[in-house]
């Protein structure tokens, strides 16, 4: 609207309208230095964070990075925990003799008997491949003995 030949903005008055306004010109002028960042950047694309001019996108995205951060590092700390709690806790370590602890030591025993079973027979197989020391070795060798 024209009053007294002037023109009323909605961000020159105070109410939501000013306020929808004010974010949006922010958004459109830090998106243009980011096209500007851009272009200086060889064509690399820059994050919205990362621009010299950092608009409402930029701080939104700062903050949803620092909220994930914040809680990697929350579920990285429980993870610590709940294997700490699980190896102070396991029946096989506190009582062996026991129903639990018997029965750990079984199931431990039969998921680890494959891995060791595999791991002879590669150093069989290793050893079968070998060759014999030549004579200036096996001299060394009976010297130390």
């Amino acid at each position: 609207r024209v009053r007294g030949g002037e023109i009323v903005r909605p961000i020159d008055v105070p109410g939501p309208l000013g306020e929808a306004e004010r974010w949006y010109l922010e958004l459109i002028t830090a998106e243009q230095q980011r096209g500007k960042d851009r272009e200086r950047n060889e064509g690399k694309l820059v994050r919205p964070k990362d621009a010299s001019l950092e608009g409402p996108l930029g701080a939104a995205e700062r903050k949803f990075s620092d909220a994930m951060n914040i809680l990697r590092d929350e579920e990285t700390e429980r993870l610590k925990n709940i294997k700490r709690v699980l190896k102070e806790n396991r029946p096989m370590e506190k009582n062996k003799n026991s129903f639990a602890g018997l029965t750990e030591a079984f199931i431990v025993g039969v998921f680890r008997a494959p891995q060791l079973l595999f791991r002879v027979i590669d150093r069989v197989n290793e050893l079968m491949k070998s060759e014999k020391l030549n004579e200036e070795d096996q001299n060394i060798l009976k010297k130390k003995k």
